[in-house]
């Protein structure tokens, strides 16, 4: 089992955890409330690739 923590409020991230980086080993893991301005920036600029 994979416990990921929120690279900014070191909280247990619960759920899926939002990814932001340039491939798989350099992103970093965020929860919801601490990912929500990253994922609105790339999103405002076209920057997000959403995966299935």
């Amino acid at each position: 089992m994979n416990v990921s923590k929120c690279d900014i409020c070191k909280k247990k991230i619960e759920g899926r955890p939002i990814r932001a980086g340039a491939d798989f080993f350099s992103g970093k893991d965020f929860c919801s409330k601490c990912g929500k301005p990253i994922l609105d920036f790339l999103k405002k600029h076209k920057l997000v690739k959403e995966e299935k």
